[in-house]
């Protein structure tokens, strides 16, 4: 059997799945998960490595339209390029649901002649299976797919039949990382991630997307990861409202980080959060720039 490996992107609207996708198949946890649109906010290439060879994901940020900061605009950049120079792409979409953002992230694909996969998540949500088809073909309607498959990312249904068909499509070619390898990022960059999904996670309305996480500090010292982390937001309000009261909230996100940090690194760590102001980070793009937000796809 000749050894697959190939780019993939997996591309739609937030909130769809993506990410979850790309962790359930890839067997690691990627790419950082929670409820919250936009949780996503920059390429990652998530490599999994298996006996038919290797698939090289890039997932991607939700398209979306409406928004107007810097930040947005580099998200759907971001997600846009990514179907270039690549073998293959999915296209994610909620199963009965479709969208004024699907229909924006519909419209990247008419600049490639890539393969693309129309994959409809949440299908075993659906009780009455016979409305899937019509959906499904409203869709082909607006694209010509090459295949169609019908899954649930979060439960893993019908994820191992799209990934036979993922390796089936791409090119015969050697491996390009080594086998254990699960990403191009750096530890301090999951390690910024991993903290942000903490503050998504227990933080409420739009204060999760007015702040950014920057590891300043990663000091290992053989037993024990020393690591001092910065987490910017926009306004004294929002500071005031991710410390918490007498640092609550701060110190539980702080808690909950560091047992996920000592996960990946595989050991034990000493985290400092700080929480600082920076005047309308996410629109100024010489700070979106020097926080990591640089346009390197």
């Amino acid at each position: 059997m000749k050894n697959k490996c190939g780019y993939v992107a997996v591309i739609g609207r937030p909130n769809v799945g993506k990410s979850t996708l790309i962790n359930r198949i890839v067997g690691e946890k990627v790419s950082i998960v929670t409820a919250k649109p936009q949780t996503t906010r920059h390429q990652i290439m998530a490599i999994s490595t298996k006996d038919q060879g290797q698939i090289l994901f890039i997932d991607t940020p939700g398209l979306h339209q409406g928004y107007k900061k810097a930040l947005n605009k580099y998200m759907n950049k971001a997600a846009a390029s990514a179907v270039l120079d690549v073998d293959l792409i999915l296209f994610l979409v909620e199963a009965l649901k479709w969208t004024k953002d699907d229909e924006q992230a519909l419209k990247v694909l008419k600049y490639t002649q890539t393969p693309v996969v129309l994959v409809i998540n949440k299908a075993d949500l659906i009780k009455n299976k016979e409305k899937l088809l019509p959906f499904a073909n409203d869709i082909f309607q607006k694209y010509e797919f090459a295949e169609i498959f019908y899954i649930s990312a979060s439960k893993g249904k019908g994820t191992k039949d799209l990934e036979n068909k993922i390796y089936q499509l791409l090119p015969d070619s050697e491996n390009f990382y080594e086998e254990n390898q699960l990403t191009d990022k750096s530890t301090k960059y999951l390690i910024s991630e991993l903290i942000r999904e903490q503050l998504m996670l227990r933080l409420h309305q739009e204060l999760p997307y007015s702040l950014t996480v920057e590891v300043e500090s990663y000091k290992d010292k053989g037993d024990i990861v020393h690591i001092h982390a910065l987490i910017w937001v926009e306004r004294e309000q929002q500071k005031n409202m991710l410390i918490g009261k007498g640092g609550d909230s701060l110190k539980s996100v702080g808690i909950n980080a560091r047992k996920e940090i000592q996960d990946l690194i595989g050991k034990k760590v000493h985290l400092k959060l700080w929480a600082k102001v920076k005047s309308a980070w996410a629109d100024n793009n010489r700070l979106l720039q020097q926080l990591g937000y640089k346009d390197d796809f």
